[in-house]
C-alpha cells in the first residue's frame, strides 16, 4: 500500500506541475520510468481515479494511424475546484494536441 501511495503522490506532483494540469498517461508514464512498471501506474491511475483524485479521459483516434495509441489524457482534480476544474484542464490539453496535430498531419 505504501508503494501504491507514494506512485499516486508521483502521478498527481507531475500533473500539479504542468498548465493545464493535465497530461497524456503515456506522458505520465514516462516520467517514473524505468523504476515503475507500466502494470503499476496503471494500477495507480485506476486507484486515484476511484478516489476522485484525478480522472481520466479517453478520446478516439483522430486518425487510422493513432488507434493503436493510448491518447488517454488524466488530470489533477483540486481540492478547491473539483471535477469541473479536472475536467477543463483535460479538455483544454486534448484540444491543443488536436488543433496541432489536424494542422500538421496530412494522411496519404
Amino acid at each position: 500500500m505504501a508503494l501504491e501511495t507514494a506512485l499516486g503522490e508521483q502521478i498527481l506532483d507531475a500533473l500539479r506541475r504542468r498548465q493545464p494540469s493535465a497530461a497524456f498517461v503515456p506522458e505520465v508514464a514516462s516520467t517514473l520510468r524505468p523504476t515503475r512498471r507500466e502494470e503499476e501506474v496503471e494500477e495507480a491511475l485506476r486507484s486515484l481515479e476511484q478516489q476522485g483524485r484525478l480522472i481520466v479521459a479517453d478520446h478516439p483516434a483522430p486518425d487510422v494511424h493513432l488507434e493503436s495509441i493510448d491518447l488517454r489524457v488524466v488530470a489533477y482534480v483540486p481540492e478547491s475546484d473539483g471535477e469541473l476544474a479536472a475536467t477543463e484542464a483535460a479538455e483544454a490539453l486534448w484540444s491543443s494536441w488536436l488543433r496541432a496535430f489536424l494542422a500538421t498531419h496530412r494522411c496519404k
